[in-house]
């Protein structure tokens, strides 16, 4: 009796095992007949589990609705300019109200800021609404314009403002070991991150950031900590997208023309006239009195009168 060649397992009685796949995985089951059958990685079975992006869209209230789709490149940053050398991010956070704000980078030594928004249209009613009202900071008045280089927006970034993204963080549920400088101290390694705000309310903790970009670091830095594995970190409204505030326009008064005094017919006009403060009799009487008398002029008479260069009497 002869032995079979190879192993003992000839190519229809030996499992046919699949090669991997494009996604580096392997998928397979058997079928009726007890074979193992290819199954490719794209089908998704009852064992796959979504990603953790998938979580996220999916557990976002902005996920249930459609996505709002941003402009990659549009004119969306303005320019700041004649800033105090005493302002701070805070300072331009205050006064920027009428769309979400994607970025804010302060230039100390130029004395100036650009802001970018999320959307170009905010951007231009904010712009409008700043030459039409003066804006001060510090004592200073602000000029504002269209900055030179845009910000261009990223893809990634767009699509996490799409799901709710903003610049500011909120920490629920935050332990009690979490204090305002635990929070700096680990915020600090990000590039370019600036720690505007921390304020705790009710429990809860309120970072505000300078960027969307940065608040999307610190996010996953934050979550990948031991120190705050069992808080939820999620975006917060970003103040700035508040309505820009409405002038109450108050037209002029014109001056009415004031009504005319009544004169009274029987009070003296030409009264304001005595400067002695005498009646008129007394000055009728003192008219007669004094034309009675000697004339003081009458030693002055032109018939009598001696020339003080000629001592004969002079005729007229």
């Amino acid at each position: 009796m002869s032995r079979p060649p190879g192993n003992g397992l000839d190519s229809s009685s030996g499992p046919n095992w699949p090669s991997k796949n494009q996604s580096g995985g392997f998928g397979f089951h058997k079928d009726r007949g007890g074979s193992f059958v290819r199954q490719y990685s794209s089908v998704q079975d009852d064992s796959s589990f979504p990603s953790d992006l998938e979580k996220e869209e999916q557990s976002s209230p902005t996920a249930k609705t459609e996505k709002q789709h941003y402009a990659k490149a549009e004119q969306r940053t303005i320019v700041a300019k004649n800033l105090s050398d005493r302002v701070t991010h805070k300072d331009i956070v205050d006064i920027i109200r009428g769309g979400a704000v994607l970025d804010i980078f302060l230039r100390a030594n130029e004395r100036s800021a650009s802001i970018s928004f999320i959307e170009g249209a905010a951007a231009q009613e904010f712009l409008n609404y700043a030459k039409r009202n003066d804006i001060y900071i510090h004592g200073k008045r602000i000029e504002f314009s269209w900055n030179d280089r845009q910000f261009i927006l990223p893809g990634h970034v767009a699509n996490k403002i799409g799901i709710g993204a903003t610049r500011n963080l909120i920490i629920r549920g935050v332990h009690p070991n979490i204090t305002e400088d635990r929070l700096r101290e680990d915020l600090d390694h990000i590039h370019n991150l600036i720690v505007i705000n921390i304020s705790f309310q009710n429990g809860d903790v309120h970072l505000s950031l300078n960027s969307i970009h940065n608040s999307l670091f610190a996010r996953t830095c934050m979550m990948s900590r031991a120190a705050y594995k069992g808080m939820r970190i999620e975006w917060y409204p970003d103040e700035c997208a508040q309505p820009l505030p409405r002038m109450q326009y108050v037209p002029k008064k014109e001056n009415a023309a004031q009504p005319a005094k009544k004169v009274n017919p029987m009070v003296n006009r030409f009264q304001m006239l005595n400067m002695d403060g005498t009646e008129n009799g007394d000055e009728d009487s003192s008219d007669e009195e004094s034309t009675d008398g000697p004339s003081a002029l009458g030693s002055f008479s032109p018939m009598n009168h001696r020339s003080p260069w000629n001592s004969r009497v002079v005729a007229v």
